[in-house]
């Protein structure tokens, strides 16, 4: 059997067979479940979880699904232009993002919860990474700017139980009430 003629499940339990080979601590998993059905996304999380528990072995997801990071990561870290904007436990985050991207990425999901309501669009274009702009990162996008945040770059720092880079996460509390 040739690689093209296998389902899009079994190439990834290939791979991840091909991974775990060499007996790693750490696995990687870049967009594990891309394209696959929702069925076959269920059993290889589920495998990948067994594999956790059974060979003792940490997973990092790379995936933009938040629905897969809220099954099946205890914690998070958001990503905007290379760099780190939240992190912390993943409940924490999902439910009370402290960083304007976070909170615009969780608008713009399908949820069950949220109803049948509309989505959110994040306006503008990520900035060219040739040439980022000076201070946030996110801060030509961003609904809750201030002059501050185009000019002051700002490093993770503790917001309640987890960690934000945002200068300002007072306003996205104040607009979530």
């Amino acid at each position: 059997m040739w690689p093209h003629e296998l389902s899009g499940g079994l190439r990834q339990r290939v791979m991840i067979a091909a991974a775990l080979s060499t007996e790693p601590a750490l696995l990687l998993c870049d967009e594990p479940t891309t394209a696959l059905d929702v069925t076959v996304q269920d059993q290889i999380l589920g495998l990948l979880a067994q594999l956790r528990r059974d060979l003792d072995m940490a997973l990092v997801f790379v995936t933009h699904d938040l629905a897969v990071i809220a099954e099946v990561c205890d914690r998070i870290a958001v990503m905007y232009a290379g760099r780190i904007v939240e992190m912390g436990r993943t409940q924490d985050v999902l439910t009370s993002p402290q960083h304007p991207y976070t909170a615009a990425l969780l608008a713009s999901a399908p949820s069950f919860q949220k109803g049948t309501g509309r989505l959110e669009g994040i306006g503008g274009q990520p900035p060219d990474p040739r040439a980022f702009p000076p201070g946030c990162r996110f801060a030509p996008r961003c609904r809750l700017v201030r002059d501050d945040c185009r000019t002051a770059a700002h490093e993770l720092t503790a917001v309640g139980s987890h960690a934000t880079a945002c200068l300002h996460p007072e306003l996205l509390s104040a607009v979530a009430k």
